[in-house]
């Protein structure tokens, strides 16, 4: 599947469902001389568009959305699961093929993807059983409650994209920024950071990044080898943000500061799990 999503051309009309928020939404994605291209067009509701090419990723919002437009760029509305990392996540979650379906004309294998513990979310995925692209997923809590779904209405592939709609309309001017992707570093001292905290279980440390303007600022990733948590050490601003939980659709955020620094921790994660995340970097010394 992560392979088929990444590396695929596909085309097609998803709905997506927020608890009492839908949006339908058009995409196109493609590789164009290897660099990954997409754009998502917002066919419901405010205007909202973003293009991603490589790294890039640019955006417009409507005038009438009063969501941040970052928001947006936080994370993808698809899972993104590495094939290298899931023989640790079955330590930690549940997998089992559960029957078969047909959505948006395809053929779906579903499988579903139990949490072993209340530290993450499960997943039920249906996959086009040939290509293993996406058509289907929902992301639920321990109680089985559904926290956001997915599902293709319509869906090409292959030489059915047309990827002139990869291009943007030029009705709307676009914001854009770099979104490199933090790499871990061992020689950069984020390992010996972590090590001994008292960590949620089964997460380990996956990126780092620093800021170069504030080389006090950093930016971690851990992963179970299916959720994610980022956690943001903030030392050049400290009143930016609230204390407490913030809940961003599907997204968590806890953030709490010290005198030393702002902790902020963010994922498709229960609260509990960005809490216990903050707390340990709270108690942690800095270098």
């Amino acid at each position: 599947m992560g392979d088929s999503m990444r590396e695929r051309d596909y085309q097609g009309t998803f709905i997506y469902v927020r608890g009492d928020d839908v949006e339908t939404i058009h995409l196109t994605h493609a590789l164009v001389d290897g660099v990954l291209q997409e754009r998502l067009v917002a066919v419901s509701g405010p205007r909202r568009e973003i293009l991603r090419s490589g790294d890039q990723v640019s955006w417009s919002v409507s005038e009438r959305d009063d969501a941040d437009p970052e928001t947006a760029l936080t994370g993808g509305v698809f899972p993104e699961f590495s094939l290298d990392m899931l023989d640790r996540a079955r330590d930690r979650y549940v997998f089992e093929l559960a029957g078969k379906d047909r959505i948006a004309g395809h053929e779906g294998q579903k499988i579903t993807i139990t949490p072993r513990d209340g530290y993450r979310y499960g997943y039920e995925l249906w996959l086009e059983r040939q290509s293993a692209l996406l058509l289907r997923w929902v992301l639920y809590d321990a109680n089985r409650r559904a926290l956001a779904k997915l599902m293709f209405t319509d869906l090409a592939t292959g030489d059915d994209v047309d990827r002139s709609r990869l291009q943007g309309d030029g009705d709307t001017p676009l914001v854009s920024v770099a979104v490199p992707a933090p790499k871990l570093d061992p020689t950069d001292g984020a390992l010996e950071l972590v090590n001994g905290m008292n960590l949620p279980p089964g997460f380990e440390l996956a990126a780092h990044a620093r800021d170069p303007a504030q080389p006090g600022d950093r930016h971690l990733v851990f992963s179970d080898g299916l959720a994610s948590v980022s956690v943001y050490l903030d030392q050049s601003d400290l009143d930016r943000l609230p204390d407490g939980l913030v809940r961003m659709g599907t997204t968590n955020a806890w953030s709490k500061r010290n005198s030393r620094q702002r902790v902020t921790a963010m994922g498709e994660v229960p609260p509990a799990t960005l809490k216990r995340f903050g707390v340990a970097f709270l108690l942690a010394p800095l270098d």
